[in-house]
């Protein structure tokens, strides 16, 4: 394993890198090299200790880059830090990654930051908690859920404009397809600024609630009851179907690039499969998680959908979607038990830990 990191404000690059059982830092300041070793009992205690020598770099402020690393490993990682609230999102955009740092219980930010790693501009949140990051590139806006309040964000005003100002259950979610928005703050959620009652109801202290837009944003899947998701049309308002499971509370509905399946993640458990031809539940065996438990913690799509991506805890599953097969795992670096994981482009993965960093992996080759 071998890890650079380049602190710009200190001038300096440092190279840590781990052969069999021993670390060594090489650190060059100004063209002057400095070398340390240092072994230890095994190759897995050396692997720890360089990634715990990475994270005191990053929370100095040192950005570690790999531009040419292999898939399954590391291509950045910068420190977000200041904590853990549970949000844990990022969007990708044109402009740069946009990604939910907290910040003093008064304020939360927003980070941009650019392809090579660098923070290029902090935007503070009209709200708390930053539970979705939504890019819409038609319109050139974020559509983002704060605190279970619907904000948009234009970029070209470089304004937020609030879209929600009544909150009674704590229940909301925030989702963008084709030219289409849908979003929800309990009582009411809206289509295009459209509103309908959303009814929602505790079960065992959570709130079943998450929606999701067909990529042309002619449907909205929406799960607000257990074991059911309505399909909405976005065009006359009509429901075009209920799919129905033995599964309890959704997490995350995922739609497929040609709207032929939508995935179903569970809270607590692992994810369905529903055909939309026929509304029933089908199983794809070769998509899930390889040993004993089936459990995910985050899943995503690229968008080509040649890629599935599954966390469970602190690992990641890549999966050749095409051909409904298991490629190869990976871990989840600076990571304590949770990540969201998102697509950036088709062959690299964000990835946003609980521990305070934002990463980029190489998960697909370019071929």
């Amino acid at each position: 394993m071998l890890h650079q990191l380049f602190d710009d404000k200190g001038g300096k690059s440092i190279t840590l890198s781990c052969e069999e059982t021993t670390l060594t830092t090489e650190t060059n300041t100004d063209g002057k090299v400095k070398t340390t070793s240092k072994s230890f009992a095994d190759h897995k205690e050396a692997i720890t200790q360089l990634l715990k020598k990475e994270w005191e770099l990053l929370k100095k402020g040192a950005v570690m880059k790999a531009p040419a690393a292999a898939l399954g490993h590391p291509l950045l990682h910068i420190y977000t830090g200041k904590g853990y609230t549970g949000c844990l999102s990022f969007a990708g955009t044109p402009h740069g990654i946009y990604v939910y740092r907290p910040g003093d219980e008064v304020r939360d930010e927003l980070l941009r930051i650019t392809a090579d790693g660098n923070i290029a501009e902090v935007l503070t949140l009209p709200r708390l908690l930053a539970w979705e990051i939504c890019y819409d590139a038609q319109r050139n806006m974020l559509l983002l859920d704060l605190d279970h309040y619907i904000y948009q964000y234009d970029f070209e005003q470089a304004s937020f404009t609030a879209l929600t100002h009544t909150l009674d259950k704590p229940g909301s979610f925030a989702t963008v397809g084709g030219n289409t928005w849908a979003y929800a703050t309990h009582p009411a959620y809206y289509i295009n600024n459209k509103k309908f009652p959303l009814e929602l109801n505790f079960v065992n202290g959570s709130l079943p609630v998450c929606a999701s837009l067909s990529p042309d944003g002619q449907v909205l899947a929406l799960h607000n009851k257990v074991g059911e998701i309505q399909l909405i049309n976005t065009v006359d308002d009509s429901l075009v179907t209920i799919l129905k499971g033995d599964f309890k509370i959704a997490k995350k509905l995922l739609w497929t690039r040609d709207s032929s399946l939508i995935l179903v993640h569970e809270l607590y458990g692992g994810i369905r499969f529903f055909e939309l031809a026929t509304g029933e539940e089908v199983s794809l065996e070769g998509l899930q998680i390889p040993g004993y438990s089936k459990d995910v913690s985050d899943c995503c799509l690229n968008e080509e959908n040649s890629l599935l991506v599954c966390t469970q805890r602190t690992r990641g599953y890549v999966f050749d979607f095409v051909n409904r097969s298991f490629l190869y795992e990976f871990p989840l670096q600076h990571c304590v038990k949770t990540a969201q994981v998102r697509f950036i482009d088709n062959r690299t993965l964000g990835v946003r830990t609980d521990y305070g960093c934002f990463s980029l992996y190489r998960i697909g080759s370019s071929q």
